[in-house]
């Protein structure tokens, strides 16, 4: 069984490293990890063939309100509509920017934004009015929330007991050991986001057999392995 949590997680090794350069992007690591990202995609219907016309898409998700709205890609620093911004996405950052969420029907949103509604007015009891006014921007949470995610996704597996000398001093060993105790504690605490994530990704709550999907089954081990092995001649 696949689910959201599935697509969450394939989506963060893929861009955290096999999407970071010309050279990574074209290895076969990163393509047989793609592959299955766009499996996942289109199990979900996150495609940007969902784009609603401009008027069809309020600026936040719980309100109709009309709000003009600019963006800007790296490549094109003049200002854009969305229609020509989404144009210019790929299907993999329509999703990573939360742009697919825009799109989607707006009730399947509402216990969530009931939620985190609820959430504020118990911890900043002084906002509980504009609580109720002010629209919730799932879009910009999803985009602002996978990007801290995705800025700590290694820090958890990186070892700092592997050794590049034989012999370290006891400080460098101290310091190694409470890092490595930090980083574990770590793990526990991403559960809440990926959790928030993965409901943002797919309110349903969805799973599909692999068989269904034509979800991949690659030995990505073996694969990252061999590239390794060729980088290091």
């Amino acid at each position: 069984m696949v689910t959201s949590k599935d697509l969450l997680y394939n989506a963060l090794d893929y861009d955290a490293f096999w999407n970071t350069s010309k050279l990574r992007k074209n290895a076969q690591p990163s393509k047989s990890r793609k592959l299955q990202i766009d499996k996942l995609l289109k199990a979900f219907d996150i495609t940007k063939k969902n784009t609603k016309a401009p008027l069809q898409v309020p600026k936040h998700i719980n309100e109709d309100i009309t709000v003009e709205s600019v963006y800007f890609t790296s490549s094109n620093p003049k200002s854009l509509s969305r229609t020509e911004y989404i144009k210019a996405l790929t299907d993999f950052q329509y999703f990573t920017r939360g742009e697919f969420i825009a799109d989607a029907d707006r009730s399947k949103y509402h216990d969530l934004i009931g939620q985190i509604i609820l959430t504020i007015k118990a911890i900043i009891p002084a906002q509980s009015k504009n609580s109720d006014q002010d629209p919730v921007n799932l879009v910009r949470l999803f985009s602002d929330l996978y990007s801290f995610r995705l800025g700590i996704y290694y820090m958890p597996g990186y070892r700092f007991d592997k050794k590049m000398t034989e012999k370290f001093s006891i400080e460098d060993e101290y310091s190694f050991h409470l890092r490595n105790r930090f980083f574990k504690l770590m793990v526990d605490d991403f559960s809440e986001i990926d959790e928030f994530l993965c409901l943002l990704i797919d309110p349903e709550k969805r799973d599909f057999e692999e068989e269904e999907i034509g979800y991949p089954d690659f030995d990505l081990e073996a694969i990252d392995d061999e590239w390794h092995q060729a980088h290091r001649k």
